[in-house]
């Protein structure tokens, strides 16, 4: 009796090719590997060194300041940790435009009360631009915790703004178009390539802590400081 060959969508060569590419996933193979460390380093080095590449390359094209030195921290969180708070999408689209507001804001504080103030040269280091320094930290670092997106790399930005580096529209306009292309690339690489629930947005606490280390959680679940803490109560 002759039989039909199995039918379905389940059977076809689509599903079949889209299941053979799934096992290549980030998600798939940490899920199925013993050692997981060589996986997360090969990922965070093939997508942090393409994304970087493609930012870099079109700076050189468009001939626009698209680069700037928090890109490579921020790709790092993007790709090693994509599932903490500070690497979604929310985090560090905010932490950057509330850095670079900072920065301007800081500088032209201490422009205002001290009008002689010598900052024209980037390179000069007086108590001028100290205080603009200072004052930029401050306010970025306050800013990020009042609006709940702490991404670190973001200070760097308010540093950069506060030493003048920043002096055109267009460069302020090219750094946060920097942040938006990164944000695409790292969409792209953590949810297509890595087959990981990588946020549009928002981060989910839910979801996050179920990925350990992906989510910034160290293998033990305690970080440095939580652990000194700990030592230090046992002691007493």
């Amino acid at each position: 009796m002759k039989t039909n060959p199995p039918s379905g969508p389940q059977h076809g060569r689509l599903y079949s090719l889209v299941a053979f590419f799934s096992r290549l996933q980030l998600g798939y193979l940490l899920r199925s590997s013993r050692n997981p460390r060589p996986i997360v380093m090969l990922f965070v080095f093939t997508a942090g060194a393409t994304a970087l590449a493609i930012i870099s390359a079109a700076a050189y094209v468009t001939k626009l300041p698209l680069l700037f030195p928090p890109l490579g921290p921020s790709a790092f969180i993007l790709f090693y940790t994509p599932m903490s708070e500070s690497a979604s999408p929310r985090s560090m689209l905010l932490a950057h435009v509330l850095a670079v507001a900072a920065g301007l804001l800081a500088l032209s504080i201490i422009c205002w009360a001290s009008p002689n103030a010598a900052l024209a040269d980037r390179m000069a280091m007086n108590w001028h631009r100290i205080g603009a320094i200072a004052l930029a930290m401050g306010l970025a670092g306050v800013a990020m915790v009042t609006w709940h997106c702490v991404h670190p790399p973001a200070a760097a930005t308010a540093l950069i703004a506060a030493m003048g580096y920043l002096e055109t529209g267009t460069q302020v306009a090219g750094l946060i178009g920097a942040v938006v292309l990164l944000i695409l690339e790292a969409i792209f690489f953590n949810r297509i390539i890595g087959g990981l629930p990588y946020p549009f947005w928002r981060s989910d606490p839910k979801v996050a802590a179920t990925y350990g280390t992906l989510a910034g959680i160290p293998e033990s679940g305690m970080t440095f400081w939580q652990k000194l803490v700990n030592k230090t109560f046992q002691k007493r």
